[in-house]
């Protein structure tokens, strides 16, 4: 036992202090037994070889300050990474146009607002941007009906989107269907609001792509203008759907002039650019009652493959060239190029209009320079194909026409001059200056040629096969260009019917497959779903297209019934009766079933709604109760987190003044009562859905532009410096460490 107990432990230690050993001295020691002597010799020695830096491996020294910069880099890394993984923006949901303007004015230049897709969003006011390359788009940027639906609500509310402001430079709209909601809303009455549904302009590179623009209330669908100091430039209007547009002039209610109607003016323009270098192309328009394309001077602009129909409704023209200003009639670099102009079930006018005359009697105003290159006329409605007059350095070559000319005089006309009769391609010569025509212009003197009206009445109804519009087709089948399968099916639907009638009775079937569209009820539906009354109104309008397309046959058919002399007295259905063939007596059966049927499913589609909008209101009411609710719990959660926090401060010593006692016995007694009405005084209670919203979208685009990503770089950063203090401590203490060691 004293070979173990040597002094060797006091020697180890020579750094120890005299009151150590003198304790150590007068303190009994206890038996030790030679296992835990050896025991603690072990550690005393292996303790010595791990701080002994003279053991320690050379390359140890060397590693620990890389693995701190390792691990410094992989933070920053990360720090870097982590909002770029987080950075999609998910859609907007819910939003008004207060909302969106918002959006924008926090997040600044390059700020995108994605609307969720086949969502409708009701603005009760315009939607305007702030800066520099901003953009409104759907999520995915469809192209078809999955394309967000901004629809106007205000009744005094005529623009949905503006962008023409100096700092509004490369803003973009995308793939949207933007309604102008004409049809319930009405026109704007007065003049100097009735703006365009769509403004931009005034500044470079601004696009409108793949969007469906209708039922503007003011004058014009899509509207760029020049700017103060006319420094628009550069803008696209790409692939676009615009129409329908305005109402046909009626002078039972517009009076004798539609431009001063007590009901707004009815006319509306589909595009009116006004912008320097510009592009319209691949648009299609159709059913713009006033004009499709309505250039305003807008040198160095080309209007390229841009397809133009009258569907539904008349137009006055398909492309203008027509205004002095803003340009001061300078028309020059601006091109006109391989557009498709058709009249085919309603009257174009005019398909190309250049110069004052053909929209008015200014015979004085020259425009300088443009061309008209390779443009075609088709329909059976066209009015005068090109007119021109009133031009200088003008071009108009290639055009080509396969249109039926036809119109008449109208009591809008002017007495003097006479204008000739719609024709293919007129100028007046004797107004026309260093110019360019292609052959086949007649001259002849005119002004407002627009003044004629069509000829067709019930007796002349429009007919014509007509394609589907790009919003009826896919996303796939658009770019496809084929026909959907129900027109497919419809097509050859009609086709089995008429293969057992004569030749005759096949050329008429197919002159009235597209039967005239007959407008439905004025009073419409109210099932207090808007998808619900465009399905019946759908329904109702097929139903009355059937039923028109029954009269016209059975007009067809007794016209062509052989009258004799003897049957002078008879009816007329008898006559039809006895004539008609079996053949085209089961077609009329056929027709007949199809009516009743449409009527059946027109009565079963309005139970079904009734009954949906029941189910609807009783959901509705539901989630009203079930927002309540929650609501009621938020605010007493509030408030009793509010009250705990103040006995938590009159636990850490805080003193009520005399007297709050009792309000404090109020307190604890509210906090073990039942659910209690906290309601301030500053909160709606019936605007607590619209307040959630904006919030939840306040929120949504905090996370999603810089305002959010500069909370997560503030984290970011405060995590690294953490890091970074505790590496430089323990970088510090193994420092010390080594010292103590070296000491020992």
């Amino acid at each position: 036992m004293e070979q173990y107990n040597s002094p060797s432990t006091s020697s180890s230690f020579p750094t120890s202090s005299s009151s150590s050993s003198s304790h150590r001295e007068t303190a009994p020691t206890p038996p030790q037994t030679p296992q835990h002597v050896m025991k603690k010799r072990r550690r005393r020695d292996a303790s010595h070889t791990t701080l002994d830096p003279s053991t320690m491996p050379q390359y140890l020294h060397q590693r620990i300050p890389s693995l701190s910069l390792t691990f410094l880099f992989l933070s920053c890394l990360l720090a870097i990474l982590l909002p770029v993984v987080s950075a999609a923006p998910p859609c907007v949901r819910f939003a008004d146009y207060d909302s969106i303007n918002q959006m924008f004015i926090d997040g600044g230049p390059g700020t995108k607002v994605f609307l969720c897709p086949s969502k409708l969003y009701r603005l009760s006011g315009t939607i305007v941007f702030t800066a520099a390359d901003q953009e409104l788009a759907t999520y995915g940027y469809p192209t078809g009906s999955e394309r967000a639906i901004l629809r106007v609500e205000g009744k005094q509310t005529s623009t949905v989107i503006q962008g023409d402001c100096r700092r509004c430079a490369r803003v973009g709209v995308r793939s949207l269907i933007i309604d102008g909601n004409r049809k319930k809303l009405g026109r704007i009455k007065n003049m100097d609001d009735a703006a365009g549904l769509v403004i931009l302009g005034g500044n470079e590179g601004q696009s409108v792509k793949n969007c469906w623009i209708k039922n503007p209330r003011g004058f014009t669908a899509l509207h760029i203008r020049e700017g103060d100091k006319l420094q628009c430039t550069g803008a696209m209007i790409d692939k676009n759907e615009i129409g329908p547009v305005g109402e046909e002039y009626d002078p039972d209610l517009d009076g004798e002039d539609p431009e001063t109607s007590p009901l707004g003016r009815p006319l509306a323009d589909g595009l009116s650019i006004a912008c320097r270098d510009s592009f319209v192309r691949d648009n299609t328009f159709y059913d713009n009652t006033d004009a499709s394309i309505v250039i305003y001077c807008s040198p160095g602009t080309l209007v390229l493959a841009n397809h133009i129909t009258a569907r539904s409704l008349s137009s006055m023209a398909g492309i203008l060239l027509v205004d002095q200003t803003p340009f001061d009639g300078d028309y020059s670099g601006v091109m006109v190029k391989q557009n498709i102009i058709d009249a085919a079930s309603r009257s174009i006018r005019v398909g190309i209009g250049i110069g004052s005359t053909v929209w008015s009697d200014d015979t004085e105003t020259i425009l300088k320079g443009g061309t008209i290159l390779n443009n075609g006329l088709k329909g059976r409605y066209m009015g005068y194909g090109i007119a021109a007059a009133g031009l200088e350095g003008f071009k108009v070559k290639g055009n080509w026409d396969e249109a039926q000319h036809q119109g008449q005089k109208s009591a809008r006309c002017f007495d003097e001059p006479v204008n000739p009769d719609p024709m293919p391609f007129l100028y007046n010569l004797e107004t026309i200056k260093e110019s360019e025509f292609q052959d086949g212009f007649k001259d002849h003197d005119f002004q407002y040629v627009v003044c004629i009206d069509g000829l067709y009445d019930k007796s002349n109804p429009p007919k014509h096969d007509l394609p589907p519009l790009p919003h009826d087709l896919d996303n796939e089948e658009s770019k496809k260009e084929i026909v959907p399968p129900q027109k497919i099916d419809k097509a050859n639907t009609e086709k089995k019917d008429t293969a057992t009638s004569d030749d005759g009775a096949n050329e008429e079937e197919e002159e009235d497959r597209s039967p005239d569209i007959v407008e439905p009820s004025k009073d419409g539906f109210s099932t207090g779903s808007e998808v619900m009354d465009d399905i019946l109104t759908h329904s109702q309008q097929r139903m009355l297209e059937a039923i028109d397309h029954l009269h016209r046959r059975v007009d067809i058919l007794a016209s062509n019934v052989e009258k004799s002399d003897k049957d002078k007295n008879k009816k007329k259905s008898k006559v039809v009766g006895e004539s008609l063939d079996p053949a085209i007596s089961t077609h009329l059966e056929k027709l007949q079933r199809r009516v009743e049927h449409l009527e059946t499913s027109q009565k079963n589609l309005l139970e079904s709604a009734i009954a949906m909008r029941s189910s609807i209101q009783s959901w509705d009411q539901e989630m009203a109760t079930i927002g309540e609710w929650q609501y009621d719990i938020l605010l007493d959660v509030r408030h009793k987190l509010d009250l705990h926090s103040s006995h938590s401060d009159a636990e850490s010593g805080y003193v009520r003044p005399l007297g709050d006692e009792s309000e404090e016995a109020g307190m604890v007694n509210e906090i073990n009562s039942p659910r209690v009405d906290h309601t301030h005084p500053s909160i709606n209670r019936d605007n607590i859905r619209d307040l959630s919203n904006k919030q939840r979208l306040s929120q949504t685009d905090r996370k999603n532009g810089w305002n959010g990503s500069l909370g997560w770089w503030l984290k970011v950063i405060l995590l690294q410096g953490i890091i970074g203090i505790g590496l430089w401590l323990l970088r510090g203490w193994w420092k010390g460490r080594r010292v103590h060691g070296k000491i020992l």
